[in-house]
């Protein structure tokens, strides 16, 4: 008892005395020992002696622990001490061994961590430090680090390539005409990054929908879903949920792909969607403090409301839509920073006015063409300052669309009504020379059905230019149809060819044609290639059909 007392400072660890008088702890180590030892103040030569004439191999584990880790052996013991008073010697001993096995295992994961950079290398150094004094909140926040370089220099790096390989893949399926397939490559690729770094599957997802909306705004068949689904996939993404203004691009990028999509499949759901993204998009901005993605966004909003109204004749959205282009147009004067945005605002405003009077011939805007045209030229002028040969191709076809209207109007004198539509068709031809077909294939194969129609009827009205004018036409009609072909779309392809049997069916009636005969033969082909097309029984059909009777009664009187 009075070793105990003196050696522990505590009458009751005499049975550890015991235990060790008694030989129940046959081998044990020095730490669990070492109030004895100092007590009795054994040298170490005596130690050693001690150690060779024991019968059981030393522990190794708690060896090296104890030597190198002593501040850790230290801690735990005192730890066990507290919560264990009562503890026999040999339990301790076995707690000790056991944590020197748990010690040793960790240090030896630590040295295994391949990691021949410097700066890992330091770590894995400090946490074995950290480990060897205890401080286990140390050696956690040691390894993060540890795990942040690595993911950051080796998995992200593993991951960056083989995610570039899954979009290459994407690309080719896109280029081969599989949308669907690579839609699937770009969203794994994406993936990829979900358990390492949201921020890169959000660079991931942002620039693949930006790359396939463009490829589809030059395609014959745009892809535009594709574009929505990784937009729609984007705004999903935590990381992105915490930042309002890349949320905002996201909700607005989503907006203009639904619009876009919407005015080819005239798909009321696409259109909704559209309006309801860029209200989200504007309800995540400050108005004034970013005006070029305010602007931006209002005129996607603006074209929203212009083209639902135009479809449902609803006057209120296309009054909205005039008041939101004008907003932006004053919020646009004087500021450089978003110039580039000036061409957008006064095309869509002009082209919300004409739809608004085409609604509503009662409306508060007095000369609404006069109107348009300003604003269109306004377009004009500030496209080129910009160097921007799309928006001015727009800007053109509009001013010539206005044009050519003014020249329908009743009552408008022959002079006047001829030179109209001179200007008109210049401007269709200049807006379809900035349109190339392989650049903007839709805009381009739109803008020569309206300078086909144009010259058409420019021809009619000048028999000694009308040969000139309907071949003209016949060139506008074939360069439209390179685009809307049978199989992509047969209804306009079918009125093409209608309007190509009307003009050779003219041109046979002109005097002194030597080609009436053949010209008759061309219509009645082109006619019945219309009606190939047509559902039965539509006024199309009825159209055609009667137009073939009476190419049949011409070429009876020139055949007699």
């Amino acid at each position: 008892m009075q070793l105990a007392e003196d050696a522990f400072n505590d009458s009751g660890k005499t049975r550890r005395v015991s235990e060790l008088e008694n030989g129940t702890v046959a081998n044990p180590h020095l730490k669990t020992i070492d109030p004895i030892i100092n007590y009795l103040r054994i040298s170490d030569s005596e130690l050693a002696e001690c150690a060779q004439q024991a019968i059981s191999r030393p522990d190794t584990d708690l060896d090296r622990a104890y030597r190198e880790a002593r501040n850790l052996i230290d801690a735990v013991a005192k730890q066990f001490e507290h919560s264990k008073p009562t503890a026999s010697l040999s339990e301790l001993d076995e707690f000790l061994r056991g944590k020197a096995k748990e010690w040793s295992s960790l240090r030896t994961r630590i040295e295994a961590i391949d990691v021949p950079e410097h700066e890992l290398a330091d770590l894995k150094s400090a946490a074995n430090r950290a480990l060897s004094e205890g401080d286990f909140d140390q050696v956690d926040l040691l390894l993060s680090k540890a795990e942040d370089n690595y993911q950051r220099n080796r998995t992200l790096f593993e991951v960056r390539k083989h995610a570039e390989i899954r979009i290459t893949r994407g690309d080719n399926s896109l280029l081969r005409g599989n949308p669907d397939t690579a839609l699937n490559f770009y969203l794994s690729a994406a993936e990829f990054f979900r358990p390492f770094d949201e921020n890169e599957m959000v660079e991931i997802l942002t620039r693949m929908a930006g790359q396939v909306y463009e490829i589809a705004r030059r395609s014959f068949d745009p892809p535009f879903f594709v574009s929505a689904r990784l937009l729609e996939v984007l705004v999903g993404v935590p990381a992105l949920k915490n930042n309002p203004e890349e949320m905002a691009g996201a909700h607005y990028r989503l907006g203009l792909i639904y619009r876009n999509q919407s005015e080819r499949s005239s798909s009321t759901g696409d259109l909704e969607n559209a309006i309801t993204h860029t209200k989200i998009a504007l309800s995540n901005m400050t108005k004034g403090k970013r005006i070029f993605e305010w602007v931006s966004a209002q005129i996607n909003l603006a074209n929203c409301l212009k083209q639902r109204g135009k479809r449902t004749s609803v006057q209120s959205d296309l009054r909205e839509a005039v008041g939101i282009l004008r907003d932006a147009r004053t919020m646009l004067e004087g500021n450089a920073e978003s110039a580039s945005l000036v061409p957008h605002v006064c095309n869509n405003l002009g082209a919300a006015i004409l739809d608004l009077h085409d609604v509503d011939e009662t409306s508060p805007i007095e000369f609404p063409l006069d109107q348009a045209i300003d604003a269109f030229a306004a377009a004009v002028k500030a496209s080129e300052e910009l160097f921007d040969p799309e928006t001015w191709a727009a800007a053109k076809t509009n001013i010539g669309g206005v044009l050519a209207e003014k020249a329908s109007v009743d009552g408008i004198e022959d002079g006047a009504k001829n030179f109209l539509r001179i200007r008109a068709i210049s401007e269709y031809s200049a807006a379809a020379e900035s349109y190339s077909c392989v650049a903007f294939p839709v805009q381009f194969a739109s803008v020569q059905l309206r300078l086909a129609r144009l010259l058409f009827e420019h021809a009619i009205d000048n028999s000694q230019l009308a040969e000139i004018y309907l071949f003209r036409s016949i060139q506008s009609y074939q360069a439209a149809a390179s685009y809307f072909t049978e199989s992509r779309n047969p209804s306009q392809w079918g009125r093409i060819q209608k309007k190509l049997g009307d003009i050779f069916f003219v041109h046979a009636q002109l005097d002194n044609v030597e080609s009436a005969q053949s010209d008759c033969d061309c219509a009645i082909n082109f006619y019945q290639e219309a009606l190939r097309v047509f559902e039965a029984g539509s006024e199309e059909v009825k159209v055609c059909e009667h137009a073939i009777k009476s190419v049949q009664s011409i070429a009876a009187s020139l055949a007699g």
